[in-house]
């Protein structure tokens, strides 16, 4: 169903971007059923909502971009946390196959669920994965969506390291994302068993001390519990260290043969996260949504001036 809304306002793209606060709400009601509260915002999605209207993005937009982001991730924590980087391309047919490795992941920079795993080049069709990339690149998801600070990242084909735990290579990795507020990290949305680009994963809350809170969500058939990871202590401190001088952001990461790689940076969860409105009103308190910084404050503050 959502594919399809998506392909019926595909042709109004262009004008989408004047109807954000409309898609947005429409979004919202889907799952919570009520309006968002524009004026004196105190709920979760009502806050972050209210920023993406309302306030300066741009540091949205820089850390969004799965390509960019890898600059902030490398002075912030260095280069170690980052999977390989084999090529970055503005379009499918820039893409030269016979360089790359035997495995590699492809996705765009600037979207979800536009991505392409290969195991082995050898049993690719080039053609095909060239044409589904074309439609992607001029995907407007964040038009679509109403998450305009993806509308502005430019965008790009990266190809990085396919990371594959080596206990069962053919599983999907455990995806750790933390919910950091003003630099703290204090909850984890632990997502697991996820079917290939799309949302249908196993789901479950962990406080920072890896105590389960599935009271938290409000589907208890794909809920499941996992083992503490063994570099939990690591992650936490990476994502405070990506988090710092941020009111709130998502810190996606991935633990593989014992090694933290960086997944992304989110600043929009989505609304079909299935968390319950105690847990929205919980996550609203900790942080303010008028104190945010810019993407060239952010530059300074890293030494990254241009």
């Amino acid at each position: 169903m959502k594919k399809l809304i998506y392909a019926l306002m595909m042709p109004f793209a262009g004008h989408l971007k004047h109807l954000q606060k409309a898609i947005l709400q429409v979004r919202f009601y889907k799952y919570y059923k009520r309006k968002l509260q524009w004026k004196n915002p105190k709920s979760f999605y009502d806050k972050i909502i209210w920023m993406s209207c309302n306030a300066d993005t741009s540091l949205w937009t820089w850390l969004a971009d799965k390509y960019k982001v890898r600059e902030y991730v490398s002075a912030r924590c260095g280069e170690n946390l980052l999977t390989k980087l084999y090529g970055v391309y503005n379009m499918a047919s820039e893409i030269n196959y016979e360089k790359l490795p035997d495995s590699f992941v492809m996705k765009t920079n600037n979207g979800c669920a536009s991505n392409f795993l290969v195991r082995d080049k050898k049993n690719i069709d080039t053609n095909a994965i060239n044409k589904q990339f074309d439609k992607w690149m001029k995907y407007p998801y964040g038009d679509l969506t109403g998450q305009l600070h993806y509308s502005a990242i430019k965008p790009k084909i990266i190809v990085e390291e396919l990371l594959v735990n080596k206990s069962n290579p053919t599983a999907s990795l455990v995806d750790y994302k933390f919910y950091c507020f003003n630099g703290v990290p204090l909850y984890c949305h632990v997502l697991s068993d996820r079917k290939f680009n799309t949302h249908d994963v196993n789901k479950m809350m962990y406080d920072i001390d890896w105590v389960a809170h599935p009271e938290f969500l409000t589907r208890y058939d794909n809920m499941k519990e996992l083992p503490r990871p063994s570099c939990f202590e690591e992650m936490k401190l990476i994502a405070s260290k990506l988090s710092q001088n941020i009111n709130f952001v998502r810190v996606d990461l991935y633990e593989v043969n014992g090694k933290v790689y960086f997944g992304e940076m989110t600043f929009m969860p989505g609304t079909d996260c299935d968390y319950s409105e105690a847990t929205c009103l919980k996550f609203g308190q900790l942080f303010d949504e008028k104190q945010l910084i810019s993407a060239d404050e952010m530059r300074k503050k890293i030494g990254l001036e241009e």
